[in-house]
């Protein structure tokens, strides 16, 4: 009995021994995967550090380059500049104070001063501080002695008088004769120059051929040396005063290769770069643990993301069974959305399709409309001529010698016209344009024949700028097919008008035009659109215009619309849509 108890147990433990052994191995692998994972990519960051930071250290040299030739042009300028020579030789150097102190703040310069031959500052921009260079020696000073023996003078130093560091231009000034009378120095400012290297996230150090630090994105570490001074080179900075009173100081520098050193005990990607302008050497360095961080972020992202995809596959099976349901529901309704959009698919392509009957009838129309145009306007025209000869030879008023022959012409003319205007096409593609010029522009067309009629005009656009999409030469046809309508229905009635209106509604430009004639009886939109319908007299119109009309305006995506006035007369009413509707 004993012996069945402990087999038993053997046998229910051993699974559980092994999912153990493989969580515990599961574990222990994703742990080395991780590891080398890490150590994969701070590899990979690392070397992608170091070969970009080549660039951006070029970058950041050819920015100091720049910012140390900005103003090389002004004392060679000043130098030149008979002013400058007039106050060394006359003696006037106060006149000259104030006008370098608008040149340096003009041009941005920390100072511009002129000094004799002596070295002596005799004018400078700075003469109303306390600081004042002016009466103070520079003979000391490598740029002044480069400049006094013909030359131009270049230099880094920290200010004597002001103890600000800068760079030093200096150009001699000569007369006609070419003797040099003195110097004239603009310096540059340095605290910008290190404030700018402060903000690109990096450690940015600029030094010079000694390998003292002159500028710095960390400003602790200016006037630091990364090398041992030789005494020679100590004699010599402090004969020339290049630093002034600032006290030198070793850095804990030590490169570790060619692209790896060490700064106060911090590992960097060191690249280097040298300036054009002057002997400095600028050293770009990049903290190896940024990258040994990123692969970490790297890793525990990648860590995150298994867990939550293991997460989301228990919820995802889990949810699966409601997705049946719901699909299932789904489908139900799709049906029931698919029937319906049926029905309105089937309706909207009934709609096409008397639509794309109509506009190829009128296409077709236009086709014969343009044909017989061509044949017949040449002959009517000569017909015209005939007749205008007839009646001046003699002597006769216009359409008095064959009035009954001259109308038969006006008539055929004015069927030739309509045909002319339906069978019209246009090469221009739509545009947006102003519709206060193009209504403008169709009342100019008809006010000769409304004065003809008696008919008055009466024009009210209430909004200046509206503009709207389309061909403004056929929605001009527009206008004027619907204002000679009105004149034509007002001819012969006493105090017959015609108003046209626009304004405003509701994102959309709304054009009116009514009149005070025997307005559309029993008829609607549909009917004045159909082709070849007309109210008028045989030979007053083809019953094409409304037809051509609505046409226009659906390809602007408007529509046209008519009805009787309640106190009589006709109302057309198109409605576009506005590009720039404004705010109510």
């Amino acid at each position: 009995m004993t012996e069945t108890l402990t087999k038993s147990t053997g046998y229910a433990g051993e699974p559980l021994q092994r999912r153990g052994f493989y969580l515990v191995a599961g574990f222990v692998g994703l742990c080395v995967i991780a590891f080398a994972s890490y150590l994969a990519l701070a590899s990979y960051f690392l070397r992608t550090e170091a070969a970009q930071t080549p660039e951006r250290a070029q970058f950041f040299a050819s920015s100091i380059d720049d910012a140390l030739t900005r103003l090389e042009h002004l004392p060679y300028v000043l130098s030149i500049d008979e002013t400058t020579l007039a106050a060394l030789v006359g003696g006037n150097s106060a006149d000259l104070n104030p006008i370098l102190a608008d040149i340096a703040t003009r041009a941005g310069a920390e100072f511009v001063y002129v000094l004799d031959i002596d070295g002596k500052t005799i004018a400078s921009s700075n003469y109303q501080d306390t600081d004042s260079l002016v009466d103070n020696y520079y003979t000391f000073r490598p740029y002044f002695r480069d400049a006094l023996s013909g030359g131009a003078g270049r230099y880094y130093a920290v200010g004597v008088t002001t103890g600000r560091p800068g760079y030093f231009i200096a150009e001699p000034i000569r007369d006609a004769d070419g003797t040099i009378h003195g110097v004239v120095t603009v310096k540059i400012g340095f605290d910008d120059l290190s404030r700018a290297l402060s903000g690109n996230g990096e450690l940015v150090l600029v030094a010079d051929e000694q390998g003292v630090v002159l500028a710095s994105s960390n400003p602790e570490l200016i006037y630091g040396y990364l090398s041992p001074l030789s005494d020679v080179d100590r004699r010599t900075l402090e004969e020339q005063q290049q630093f002034g009173d600032q006290t030198l100081f070793p850095l804990d520098w030590l490169p570790e290769s060619e692209r790896r050193a060490r700064l106060d005990g911090t590992a960097y990607v060191w690249t280097t770069a040298f300036l054009e302008q002057e002997d400095w050497s600028l050293h770009l360095l990049s903290e190896v643990r940024n990258s040994r961080r990123q692969a970490l972020l790297y890793v525990a992202g990648g860590l995150m993301t298994l867990l939550l995809l293991t997460v989301a596959a228990s919820v995802y099976r889990a949810a699966q069974l409601r997705n049946a349901l719901a699909l299932s529901n789904a489908d139900r309704n799709r049906l029931t959305r698919e029937i319906e959009e049926r029905r309105i698919a089937e309706k909207k392509l009934e709609s096409a399709r008397s639509e794309l009957a109509q506009k190829e009838q009128l296409a077709a129309l236009g086709q014969l409309s343009a044909s017989i145009t061509h044949e017949l306007g040449q002959p009517i025209s000569a017909m015209r001529n005939y007749l205008v000869a007839e009646e001046i030879a003699a002597d006769a008023e216009p359409n008095r010698l064959f009035p009954q022959l001259s109308g038969l012409v006006d008539r055929m003319q004015r069927i030739v016209d309509q045909l002319r205007l339906f069978g019209r096409t246009s090469a221009s593609s739509a545009t947006t344009f102003p519709v206060r010029d193009t209504v403008h522009a169709a009342v100019q067309l008809v006010q000769h024949t409304a004065r003809a009629a008696g008919t008055r005009l009466d024009v009210t656009l209430a909004i200046e700028d509206a503009a709207v999409r389309g061909r403004p030469e056929r929605f001009e046809q527009v206008i004027v097919n619907l204002l000679r309508n009105g004149i034509d229905a007002t001819q012969g009635i006493d105090d017959g008008f015609v108003a046209l209106s626009m304004v405003e509604q509701d994102g959309f430009i709304v054009l009116s035009v009514d009149d005070n004639g025997p307005g559309l009886g029993d008829l609607n939109i549909d009917d004045l659109r159909a082709p070849f319908f007309s109210t008028k007299p045989s030979g007053q119109g083809m019953g094409l215009g409304l037809a051509i009309s609505g046409q226009i305006i659906n390809e602007m995506g408007g529509t046209l619309h008519a009805e009787n006035k309640p106190d009589g007369g006709a109302l057309f009413v198109i409605k576009l849509p506005n590009p720039n509707p404004t705010d109510a």
